[in-house]
């Protein structure tokens, strides 16, 4: 099991990199959910010096592209193809199409969040040659183990930080501010709702609103971990960076050593402001009748 990083720029890696097994960092104008975004010519570097240091590195193309975009999503993957990446990240499916064409040697990660919750669809997606999975944060805990013993993808299971509940392609809130000619706070916002409040984003490319407090699944890591998970998530994004490395700190004692110290520590450390998201609560769909 190995624990993959977000980091929330490129100058915090070092501070991470003790407790960080993989990276994984967004391509400039193809991808969402980053902090922050770099071209290839800005990666490749970063790369280089990672892979010395025996660590893996996953680039993101996760964007939910339009015609206008793929030009430069081709020329793009056709670079990423000569680098020593691990793996793509992506959502648009012309990214599946382009490797299946043109791009082989790309190694594929299913990455369409809330879709990412079955290994039938999972499944699917390996026979189109796609080798690992994004799980989606919707899934229980129950779940993302069946996922696991029921697919050969190699699976990322999100463990902690503040993740995408919703994303537009418009820019909700910069448009509300317009229209009633309010103050613009540059892109960030908060939600007020039933005494939660919501970090919301208004990017390049659009809206993104955001869990009220972080997924923290401690005691859950290890379980994945006994049953053979290939990844753990872990996001910095709007997340103090020096409370972050506390963070990693903390899993990294406890998946070693399982003491419940380390629970109490990081309960300390976010002040009780945390949940466990879907781990245990089921989505049970009724189906209406007809008439």
């Amino acid at each position: 099991m190995k624990k993959l990083v977000v980091p929330s720029s490129i100058q915090t890696i070092q501070d991470e990199l003790f407790f960080a097994d993989a990276f994984l960092f967004g391509v400039k104008n193809l991808s969402v959910h980053f902090e922050h975004t770099y071209s290839l010519d800005e990666l490749k570097s970063v790369i280089n010096s990672l892979n010395k240091q025996g660590k893996e590195v996953f680039l993101s193309c996760n964007k939910n592209y339009d015609r206008n975009d793929l030009e430069k999503l081709d020329e793009v993957l056709k670079e990423i193809e000569l680098l020593p990446v691990t793996g793509v990240f992506f959502y648009d499916l012309s990214v599946l199409e382009y490797v299946q064409e043109k791009y082989p040697n790309i190694t594929l990660v299913w990455d369409q969040e809330h879709m990412t919750t079955n290994y039938f669809s999972a499944n699917f997606y390996e026979r189109q040659g796609v080798k690992g999975i994004s799980l989606s944060t919707n899934l229980t805990l129950k779940e993302i183990i069946e996922i696991k013993d029921k697919t050969n993808m190699f699976c990322i299971a999100p463990l902690f930080g503040y993740y995408p509940m919703f994303e537009s392609k418009r820019h909700l809130v910069k448009n509300y501010l317009e229209t009633f000619s309010l103050e613009d706070h540059h892109g960030h916002y908060k939600l007020e709702k039933e005494g939660k409040t919501y970090p919301i984003m208004d990017h390049k490319f659009g809206t993104t609103v955001y869990t009220s407090v972080p997924l923290n699944a401690m005691k859950e890591s290890k379980v994945l971990k006994d049953h053979g998970i290939d990844y753990l998530l872990f996001q910095e994004q709007l997340l103090d960076h020096d409370l972050f490395i506390e963070i990693l700190k903390c899993y990294e004692q406890y998946l070693n050593r399982g003491e419940e110290k380390w629970i109490r520590k990081i309960d300390q450390l976010l002040e009780g402001k945390y949940d466990l998201g879907f781990l245990y609560k089921e989505t049970i769909y009724r189906v209406k009748k007809n008439g």
